[in-house]
């Protein structure tokens, strides 16, 4: 928007190479003094000491040193750098007067209108902004200034106008800022929610998938959860990108589609094993499970891991004999003097119980994990398990029938357990 002298780069170069030397910077704001200094000053030391004035921050000093250097030249980039530097200064009011009087002697200047107008809204006279930057873009069109005139309709509420102007300054300049404006105007304020989805699908079909506009389709796709939408959303962002946030994302919205096989994928370019370990349980690859689980047990120490093991190795094995058994059950013991978990009391309670290995000692590690989990389903069907296997039928059914009828646990082991337990208490009753 705003051009300068080659004076002044210069000079902010100068002051530049100078900055790297603390010493010679003043602690507070340096000034000339009449009286010590020559009496005629340079434009180029106005402008000098204007640089490094604002360089530090002592934008009021620099725009008194800009106006000295623009009186002197009349020079009209400077005259918009003094402007400029009293609008860092937050002196709003004398940034007004003096691009007012500017604008006497330069009627038709388009960057005092713009001046004029952040000038106006920073006092608080939203429509005397607008009617400047009209002013602005009338006298040449600036798709900043569009987009300027668009955020001011917006702060209005007037949505339609500022659909309007974002919408010309993108014909102009088609940047993925402005085309998130509009898309989020269509959703958010004219209810136009497809068509802000199928606006933004075009940008970025038309110039590509940037984090701004697909992250921004992503927001809305999350919104109306659309999961499709958010895996090719993602999918595109990691094939611009190839950060593993994005990977992690597609992982995480397969997860909940339950296709895990695809979500093993994603994950693996993530690298999160604990992720990966979750997958390999999921899609029963309990060789990978078994082989990381001890993987992270002799990495981290974390007894979990350990009794996650155990559940792997027995349900990887195609043939359950003593050797395996035993060998489970080692890990699960050692496991349980550091974590008591529900689910693993649950499991070695159930191959005690299962495998007629000792029947009270599962009974009790169910009853544990009942402690824990009073509700659990698949608690209630060991414990019931473990009453039959004990010959006590008349104390399971009750247990059974309430996993398979109340809790509708109706999976194929349920419900073979409930009919061994019906059968043994109609032989018990004859």
């Amino acid at each position: 928007m705003y051009r300068y002298s080659v004076q002044i780069v210069i000079a902010a170069l100068v002051l530049a190479g100078c900055a790297k030397q603390p010493s010679i910077l003043p602690k507070r704001p340096p000034s000339i003094n009449p009286i010590e200094q020559p009496k005629k000053i340079s434009v180029d030391a106005y402008l000098l000491q204007a640089a490094m004035l604002e360089s530090q921050g002592f934008m009021y000093g620099a725009a008194k040193n800009y106006q000295k250097a623009y009186e002197r030249t009349k020079n009209r980039e400077i005259l918009y750098k003094y402007i400029q530097t009293l609008y860092k200064a937050k002196q709003y009011d004398e940034a007004f007067a003096a691009v007012q009087k500017a604008l006497k002697q330069y009627p038709d200047d388009q960057t005092l209108y713009e001046l004029l107008a952040s000038i106006e809204y920073e006092r608080g006279n939203t429509s005397q902004a607008i009617q400047a930057i009209k002013k602005a873009i009338a006298l040449g069109q600036e798709p900043q200034d569009m987009e300027f005139l668009a955020s001011l309709f917006l702060k209005q509420k007037n949505y339609k106008e500022a659909l309007r102007y974002f919408t010309k300054a993108y014909r102009l300049a088609p940047k993925s800022s402005t085309a998130a404006s509009i898309a989020y105007i269509k959703y958010f304020y004219l209810d136009k929610k497809d068509e802000a989805i199928a606006f933004l699908e075009t940008h970025v079909r038309m110039y590509g998938c940037d984090a701004l506009a697909c992250r921004s389709l992503a927001t809305f796709y999350g919104l109306r959860n659309d999961i499709e939408g958010l895996i090719s959303i993602y999918k595109r962002l990691y094939a611009s990108f190839g950060k593993k946030e994005y990977a992690r994302k597609l992982a995480e919205y397969y997860i909940y589609q339950k296709e895990y096989k695809k979500a093993l994928r994603w994950a693996k370019i993530v690298g999160d094993e604990k992720l990966l370990l979750d997958l390999y349980r999921a899609t029963k690859e309990y060789d990978k499970a078994f082989e990381l689980a001890q993987k992270l047990f002799a990495k981290t120490h974390d007894y979990n891991y350990l009794a996650l093991s155990a559940m792997f190795e027995y349900e990887k094995a195609k043939k359950k004999d003593p050797k395996l058994l035993q060998d489970v059950m080692a890990r699960f013991n050692r496991a349980l003097k550091h974590v008591q978990d529900p689910v693993y009391l649950n499991y070695l309670g159930y191959l005690l119980i299962e495998h007629d290995l000792d029947i009270p000692r599962g009974i009790e590690l169910v009853k544990k994990a009942l402690q824990k989990e009073p509700n659990s389903g698949y608690y209630l069907d060991s414990l019931a398990w473990g009453f039959y296997k004990l010959g006590r039928c008349k104390e399971a059914l009750p247990l059974i029938k309430r996993v398979y009828f109340d809790m509708n646990l109706k999976d194929p082991e349920v419900e073979l357990h409930l009919k061994k337990i019906q059968e043994c208490v109609k032989k018990e009753a004859k």
